[in-house]
């Protein structure tokens, strides 16, 4: 027997949350069986993209990260002008 499309999503969409840090909680489970629910209203060759744009917009926003060092500075070793 084949796997419903709806199954494949879910799954596609909480292993996605969950490999990016997510929390796996009642809260977000039914946030991505919203994101399906809309998902089963698109044609079929649009599902997934459609639940990818939509589940990384669900997802909150990370701070950004400090530099890894200094920013990079321009040097000469006075070869001549560049």
């Amino acid at each position: 027997m084949q796997q419903p499309a709806s199954e494949i999503l879910l799954q596609r969409i909480l292993a996605y949350w969950a490999w990016s840090g997510e929390q796996l909680d009642p809260v977000t489970e039914e946030k991505a069986l919203r994101i399906v629910a809309q998902a089963l209203h698109q044609p079929a060759a649009e599902r997934l993209a459609f639940c990818l744009q939509a589940l990384q917009a669900e997802l909150p926003g990370r701070a950004p990260l400090a530099p890894a060092g200094p920013a990079l500075q321009r040097g000469s070793m006075h070869y001549g002008d560049y």
